[in-house]
């Protein structure tokens, strides 16, 4: 913990933006551990907390962005390597606007959570949903990932004070294991529910 508090107190919220980036990308970086450090020196008065939401944030947003317009440019190659996003697709078009930006923001958060989450936005691209309206939901997105990170590191800091210390007795894994929990248990709530929805859509095209 103290060689990622090292790094905040030197580069400020600037590296947050570039891990996220890099995170939001697909590229397989530790990054949670930096939100919840930028939370805990935010409530030290060392770092500014709306800033390092901020830069979190701007960093999911663009990431996702550069995959949405991908997927736009590259959507005839894509339908031809994942051929059930024709019925995905048929199934979106078929749902109003309420309740096509509550999907929107459900998987979208979804992904932020999990290896793969890239190919959301590139489906979106290639769907042709309009940029304005996925720059929107995903702009509500990309703040609740951040937030999910570095609000609980702002407000029990003295919690991860006492973690951070046992992750050094017991080894860094603990540690590790525990986050992965916490990101898993949110993930696995909004997946269930994005898969009863789409379980649900897929009866409607039968």
């Amino acid at each position: 913990m103290s060689h990622v508090i090292g790094y905040l107190l030197s580069h400020g919220g600037v590296i947050l933006f570039f891990l996220v980036l890099l995170e939001q990308g697909g590229v397989p970086l530790p990054v949670a551990p930096f939100l919840l450090a930028a939370g805990a020196l935010a409530a030290g008065g060392r770092l500014n907390l709306f800033a390092a939401i901020g830069w979190a944030t701007s960093g999911s947003l663009l990431a996702d962005t550069f995959w949405f317009y991908a997927g736009h440019q590259s959507k005839a190659r894509l339908f031809q390597l994942f051929p059930r996003w024709h019925a995905i697709q048929y199934a979106v078009s078929q749902k109003k606007q309420p309740g096509l930006i509550l999907r929107g923001l459900q998987v979208l958060t979804a992904a932020k959570f999990l290896p793969l989450g890239i190919l959301v936005p590139l489906r979106a691209g290639a769907f042709e949903i309009a940029p304005s309206r996925f720059l929107l939901v995903d702009g509500f997105c990309s703040l609740f990932y951040a937030s999910i990170y570095v609000l609980p590191g702002f407000f029990f800091h003295g919690q991860l004070e006492q973690m951070a210390t046992m992750a050094r007795r017991f080894g860094i894994l603990v540690f590790a294991v525990f986050l992965l929990a916490v990101a898993g248990y949110f993930s696995a709530q909004i997946l269930k529910r994005v898969r009863f929805r789409e379980g649900h859509a897929h009866k409607i095209i039968r």
